[in-house]
């Protein structure tokens, strides 16, 4: 129908996406200014098997009361997304700021605003800040050094290919550990992830006295193995068609 009105076939890779919502008598037209998700900031090129949404990094970030006057690690980082949030908020970057948007396109969007909303950031920490990312799968380490230029912060951010049972804390200023650590799909998997998490919560417990440590699991049962008195559990959260739940404890 819309051919035969318009004469044009409906592009997928159209420039500007407008959007047609119809419920019983009511009809939405809506343009898409943004293009991909909002959860995507513009700098995670390189990924692993199971990344971590920016944007749920960044509100896991916020329920620990993340102070970037105190050292944060993350032992499992993956493709580097905690480390990376944690110095978006040191620096008070904006979100996205590395990305393009739809609204771009439009002919009423002016470039040399935009570029003003940009330039308009301050991106210099106040403060000396320790945030370091950890794995055992150099790729990952890899990975997370490549997001971390693409986000413009690998001046701030270290990443070191190291195993959880290595880990230790830098220094004697308390912090915080926060970590997403494999939780796995197949019952194959479970004795090897139920030591993994024994030998987490080993490490912390003996290394990270005062610490502050997050945690986000699919599994409860993982999440106990690790002996840790969490104080508070969430609500389940949506992450990659799981429901996931983060843990959070004093040590």
């Amino acid at each position: 129908a819309i051919v035969n009105s318009v004469g044009n076939r409906i592009s997928k890779d159209a420039d500007i996406c407008i959007k047609v919502r119809i419920e019983k008598n009511l009809v939405k037209i809506s343009i898409d200014s943004t293009g991909e998700g909002l959860h995507k900031r513009g700098y995670k090129s390189f990924t692993g098997k199971a990344p971590m949404r920016e944007t749920l990094a960044s509100a896991f970030l916020k329920m620990c009361d993340f102070d970037p006057a105190q050292p944060l690690i993350d032992p499992m980082c993956g493709s580097g997304t905690f480390v990376i949030e944690a110095a978006e908020i040191a620096i008070g970057g904006a979100p996205g700021r590395r990305r393009d948007f739809t609204f771009q396109k439009l002919k009423s969007f002016d470039p040399n605003a935009f570029m003003m909303i940009l330039k308009d950031q301050k991106l210099t920490p106040r403060l000396e800040l320790n945030l370091f990312g950890y794995d055992r799968d150099n790729g990952a380490i890899k990975n997370s050094i490549k997001n971390s230029e693409l986000a413009n912060v690998s001046h701030i951010t270290n990443f070191e290919s190291q195993s959880i049972s290595d880990l230790s804390p830098l220094s004697n200023q308390c912090g915080l550990v926060i970590f997403n650590p494999p939780y796995g799909g197949r019952i194959g998997d479970k004795k090897i992830l139920y030591a993994l998490y024994a030998k987490i919560g080993m490490v912390l417990k003996s290394k990270f006295n005062g610490w502050r440590v997050g945690l986000i699991t699919a599994d409860g049962s993982l999440a106990k193995t690790t002996q840790i008195k969490f104080s508070f559990v969430s609500e389940p959260i949506n992450h990659g068609g799981l429901k996931v739940r983060f843990y959070y404890a004093t040590l």
